[in-house]
């Protein structure tokens, strides 16, 4: 990467970006920053939300849960996506299926590079992919398919980037 190369920037999007993407955003970096330091000055990490508020802070059971997998959300606040985050993404991250036709059908330039997080560089079977589930509202111990699937998600594809060269 040359002096001024732009960096791969990959957006996370859930609903309120309260708790879903607001985890992934911190899980990714953390990720980095522990098992990749040397990507973390080729790669950014974004979050928003389709239907998000700008300022809101992760929801309290979404912050004990980062604490507990080893990161912080307590600097998290929401933001709601945008034409500018769309135009500077290279790829849009989504947890459900409604949420990537929303963001189509709202942001046409979002075409292409807007996926089911499960969906992003996917080697396996289609009917494999499915949407992330949503624990918001309940407690930290119904966090935990949630944690599963997000974690491994996010090794999966920080392991494609790394085989086609992108981190």
């Amino acid at each position: 990467m040359g002096l001024f190369s732009k960096k791969f920037t990959i957006v996370v999007v859930c609903k309120a970006n309260i708790t879903r993407s607001a985890y992934l955003h911190g899980y990714m970096e953390n990720y980095l920053k522990e098992h990749m330091p040397y990507a973390r000055k080729k790669i950014c990490i974004r979050s928003a939300g389709v239907q998000a508020r700008s300022g809101g802070s992760a929801s309290q059971v979404v912050k004990h849960v980062a604490k507990l997998n080893g990161f912080s959300l307590k600097g998290h606040h929401s933001d709601p996506i945008t034409q500018k985050i769309i135009k500077n993404a290279d790829v849009i991250l989504v947890m459900e299926r409604y949420q990537k036709n929303l963001l189509l059908e709202r942001f046409p330039k979002a075409t292409g590079k807007t996926f089911l997080m499960m969906e992003y560089l996917w080697k396996g079977d289609s009917e494999d992919i499915r949407d992330i589930p949503d624990p918001t509202g309940q407690n930290t111990a119904d966090y935990k398919e949630f944690i599963e699937i997000a974690h491994a998600e996010v090794e999966r594809i920080f392991r494609e980037l790394g085989r086609e060269s992108i981190i």
